[in-house]
Parts: C-alpha cells; structure tokens; sequence
C-alpha cells in the first residue's frame, strides 16, 4: 500500500497498491500500480484443484497483467510487442452513432480486424500525439480453457485516459503460455476492445469476448 501526492494534472485516487520486483542482489527491477488486494485474493480463490500449476499460472498472468497496464501508462511500446504473439489478433469496437430523418437511430458498433504490426503501428501514433495517457485495470477476471491447460482468458474493465481521448470499456486477453517443455513466457494471442455501455445501457454480458468464441484459432 502507498499514499501518492497528485500534481499537475495527475488526478488518480492517493491510495493505491503497488508491486516491487527485486532481483536476487536485493536491486529493484520494476514498480508498477496493481490491482487491489481484495481483487487479487478473489482471483486466486477460482483456482482449480484439476489443472497443474494453475495457481502459478494465474499469478505470472496477473503479474504481466500489470505490467501492461504499466506500459501503456508509459508509453512503453517495446514491452507491448514483446508479449504480443507474432500472429495476434486485434479487435476493437467502435460506437457508430447515426441518425435518419434528424432523428438518432439506436447505437451500433463497429468492429475492426488489425494484425500487430498494424496495430503498434496506429499505437506509436497515439503515444506520440499525447502528451500523457493513463489506463486502469478494474473487475479482473482470469478463466482457464477447460480442456487446453496453457491457455487463459483475461477480462478486464479498463479506463482510458489521455491529453486528446477517453473511453471506459472492455478489454478481453486471450493469453497463451509455452507448451510444457518449452521455454518462454506467456503471450497475448488475442487482444479486444468493447464499449463497456450501448444506447446508455451496460453492454450485455452475452455480447462481451471470452475464451470460447476463438476456439478455432488455436
């Protein structure tokens, strides 16, 4: 836990958490904000006792998890690519919003297809262009692919913030860890964005990303 002091035009909330890595020679290697302490506890308590190294599992995708929001706080491109799959698919929502007759016809989204190098290209943009940009995670929750053991399904509601942009929505990871045998770190297969409200009320979970829609990419 911490107590932050805001200055300038940094208006996030004083009381935060905090995680501090140290490498063996007591050096600190990173600091990132993480998501509360009641949240983590919640996470952990959906651990199934029939898949091996879950628990692991579940604490190394929070941990990256983090570390994502962090680098988009940082403007930290280099991280992203590397946990992004070669191969990852990018989904992103956007609310369409039209009207007939002068009249507004009921809000649709509009979902666009970007491979990765599309995608960090259209985000080296967005860091250029803004002089800060601030995201935080909320209402984390991590499913395992009930039959492939090395494949997770992380939804999250995020906030976004920056100097020319803001959204509340939700973002969904499908992340993928090494077979076992191999080495390596998990990687983000899929990557998704949604509205988290449409027409003014909350999208419905039914129409929200997870682990079974892309079944058939892997």
């Amino acid at each position: 836990p911490l107590l932050m002091t805001p200055t300038g035009k940094y208006d996030e909330n004083e009381n935060q958490e905090a995680v501090i890595n140290f490498d063996r020679n007591g050096s600190i290697v990173s600091f990132h904000l993480t998501i509360a302490q009641k949240q983590y506890k919640k996470l952990m308590e959906n651990i199934s006792e029939y898949r091996l190294n879950d628990l692991e599992n579940r604490q190394i995708i929070l941990d990256y998890v983090e570390q994502l929001r962090t680098a988009y706080n940082e403007k930290d491109i280099d991280f992203i690519d590397q946990v992004l799959k070669a191969d990852a698919l990018i989904i992103t929502g956007t609310v369409i919003k039209s009207l007939k007759d002068r009249i507004p016809l009921p809000e649709k989204i509009k979902y666009n297809v970007k491979h990765k190098q599309e995608y960090l290209s259209s985000l080296r943009r967005v860091f250029r262009i803004n002089s800060y940009i601030k995201v935080n995670f909320d209402d984390v929750e991590v499913i395992g692919h009930p039959s492939l053991p090395n494949y997770y399904g992380v939804t999250i509601h995020q906030s976004y913030r920056s100097s020319t942009y803001s959204d509340e929505g939700y973002v969904f990871l499908l992340w993928q860890f090494p077979k076992q045998g191999e080495s390596g770190y998990p990687k983000i297969y899929v990557r998704t964005w949604q509205p988290d409200q449409l027409n003014g009320k909350p999208l419905p979970q039914e129409e929200l990303f997870n682990i079974d829609m892309f079944e058939g990419l892997y």
